[in-house]
């Protein structure tokens, strides 16, 4: 692929941002990173966004027959997504995450630490938490490159064993992001 159109897939995206040292054999063997303290309400939100997902799948299809009851269910789900929301957003504790601007993709990201605690082909985990809307996912990675600048260090990871609706919520992430730059790039 070409650096041109990789770049294409990435976006600049402030985040909430958490990173711990794994072994290799708890990144290739666990199915979700657990060494984080998180909170009800993150756990809360995560499970949330899985239903979302199984219930827009349901919703097409119901739409197509019964259009009414369709929307009926979908005000239901916007409801309960409201109350989820201001539950976690009032309740999601981010004091211990770094928030920062990160180079985004469906593959991995790019932030930057003045730790130079990480080495090529380290495994780690990350918290990553995105705002408006609040949405956050628990992901395994591996750094693919350190680069030193003055007192930063400019970590690029891949994700590792990424779950599919945490894939799916970082590349609805980064395509909103594109979508929201576009109009300044046209002017």
């Amino acid at each position: 692929m070409s650096q041109e159109r990789r770049q294409f897939y990435r976006v600049e995206k402030n985040v909430a941002l958490e990173v711990q040292h794994v072994t290799p054999e708890e990144a290739n063997h666990s199915n979700k990173p657990a060494q984080f303290e998180v909170s009800p309400y993150f756990e809360l939100l995560s499970d949330a966004q899985e239903i979302d997902k199984q219930q827009t799948d349901l919703l097409i299809q119901l739409n197509e027959s019964q259009p009414l009851l369709a929307e009926l269910f979908s005000l239901q789900a916007k409801k309960l997504e409201l109350i989820t929301r201001t539950l976690a957003n009032s309740g999601l504790k981010i004091e211990r995450l770094t928030k920062q601007s990160v180079n985004l993709s469906e593959g991995g990201m790019q932030f930057v630490t003045t730790d130079n605690i990480y080495h090529v082909g380290d495994f780690i985990e990350i918290k990553l938490i995105f705002s408006n809307p609040l949405l956050g996912v628990l992901l395994y990675a591996k750094v693919q490159r350190v680069i030193t600048d003055e007192d930063n260090f400019h970590i690029a990871i891949s994700f590792h064993r990424t779950p599919e609706n945490c894939r799916m919520l970082i590349a609805q992430r980064v395509i909103q992001t594109q979508a929201l730059q576009l109009p300044e790039t046209d002017q």
